[in-house]
């Protein structure tokens, strides 16, 4: 009898240890799992695009002042029927041609702090600019001496831009993953490490990822912001995005 109770013992004994090793060999390959799963690489890539500008806003206007808001309205109307007459002259259609920021305001004389009583108005102002939108950008020269022939006095101008920016946009995000993936490559090769599957795609500048808890291994990385150079007569379209892997 005594024998069949140590032979029991025995066995509790070693199906106690045997249960205490598969704990511990669970816990550290959990706490492995852990560590692995937080070893990282945070990087940014950045890419500009250039391209021709394939069309042109030219921006012009006028301003007005009359003693009777009529009178600085008509002499302000004037001016931008002649300005409109010499665009559509050109050959511009009436569809790219849009009046912007009419604006009519009291005139005061100036303030007079020894005579605190309220001013009275002494005239009207208006200010009125007309936008001539052009898929030609050749003629924005000729369009702005239209306008300016006509006596507009104020806010004469050409601005360019990409019609469709989209293709180039989407060009500039392939071009910024690559940009990333390779600094990725450099710094992870500089110190031996190896670049394990992708964690996060995130476009535009991030801060980098951060782990749960203190003590896990990372190597963060981000890119400097740099102005890009933009050539003339060139519109730029730029993207960056930042990538997370995890390093094996």
């Amino acid at each position: 009898m005594r024998a069949g109770i140590v032979r029991t013992a025995c066995f509790v004994i070693f199906a106690f240890l045997m249960a205490c090793e598969i704990a511990v060999s669970s816990v550290s390959a959990s706490a492995v799992e852990e560590t692995d799963a937080h070893r990282i690489i945070t990087m940014t890539g950045e890419a500009t695009v250039n391209a021709m500008p394939d069309q042109a806003l030219v921006n012009a206007g006028a301003v007005t002042q009359e003693k009777t808001a009529a009178a600085a309205v008509a002499a302000n109307a004037e001016i931008m029927s002649a300005a409109v007459a010499a665009v559509r002259q050109l050959g511009v259609p009436e569809q790219a041609i849009s009046t912007n920021g009419f604006d009519l305001e009291p005139q005061y004389p100036p303030e007079d702090p020894k005579n605190p009583q309220p001013r009275t108005i002494i005239g009207y102002q208006v200010t009125n600019s007309v936008n001539v939108r052009l898929s030609n950008v050749s003629r924005a020269g000729a369009v702005l001496d239209a306008l300016i022939d006509t006596g507009v006095n104020q806010s004469a101008g050409v601005s360019f831009s990409i019609k469709n920016p989209q293709p180039l946009l989407d060009q500039a995000r392939a071009l910024a993953a690559k940009d990333a993936l390779k600094r990725a490559q450099i710094y992870t090769g500089a110190i031996g490490a190896v670049l394990g599957p992708v964690r996060s795609i995130h476009e535009g500048y991030s801060e980098p990822y951060s782990s749960r808890e203190n003590g896990i291994e990372q190597v963060v990385v981000t890119a400097e912001r740099r102005a890009t150079p933009v050539e003339p007569g060139e519109q730029s379209v730029s993207a960056n995005v930042t990538i997370v892997w995890a390093l094996k």
